[in-house]
């Protein structure tokens, strides 16, 4: 059953928008009822945009909430001092930073080691592979346990940025919430 969880902590109202646009496809991608399915093939598809949503929310959250941060809200200093922001640039930078600094209050490394293999398999939007990656066949590489990997890091991703990292109150309706289109698997 599809969940909601609340785009209150989302700074780019346009970068929300982009989200909610993305989770429209996700949503026509996980319908059941389409007469043409055949899941097996639409898992690269989910797997790049769940990614790249994740890497959106990444995104948003460094640039805009810390570097960025609106002089009228709280700016989170001890967390901007702990960046090297020079480096910030690409997914597998925000993921780093995220990781040595443990934004998310992870007790174990493995959140962070599945953005990685994510991001990897992501950047196979590229179907030439030419870093070689492995395994070569692309049906091998994007299977149900990555797209449910990818569900997780997703939901686990935003429903943390929702509970720890809310704006204020007058910033919270500019952008519509998320619905997500599988199963929750974590409560809040």
């Amino acid at each position: 059953m599809p969940f909601t969880v609340p785009a209150d902590f989302i700074d780019s109202f346009k970068i929300g928008d982009n989200i909610n646009y993305n989770l429209k496809i996700l949503k026509e991608l996980y319908d059941p009822n389409q007469s043409f399915r055949q899941e097996y093939y639409f898992r690269k598809l989910i797997i790049i945009l769940n990614t790249s949503i994740t890497e959106a929310l990444l995104y948003d959250f460094v640039e805009n909430r810390i570097i960025r941060a609106n002089r009228t809200e709280t700016l989170f200093e001890e967390i901007l001092d702990k960046l090297n922001i020079k480096k910030l640039d690409k997914f597998e930078h925000y993921i780093a930073q995220a990781e040595k600094h443990n934004l998310f209050k992870m007790k174990d490394v493995s959140f962070y080691n599945a953005m990685h293999v994510l991001k990897k398999l992501r950047n196979r939007v590229h179907i030439q592979n030419a870093k070689r990656l492995k395994p070569a066949d692309e049906s091998e590489a994007f299977t149900d346990n990555m797209k449910l990997l990818s569900e997780k890091v997703l939901e686990k991703t935003v429903k943390i940025l929702h509970r720890d990292f809310q704006r204020r109150e007058e910033y919270r309706s500019y952008v519509k919430d998320f619905e997500f289109p599988w199963d929750e698997y974590f409560s809040n």
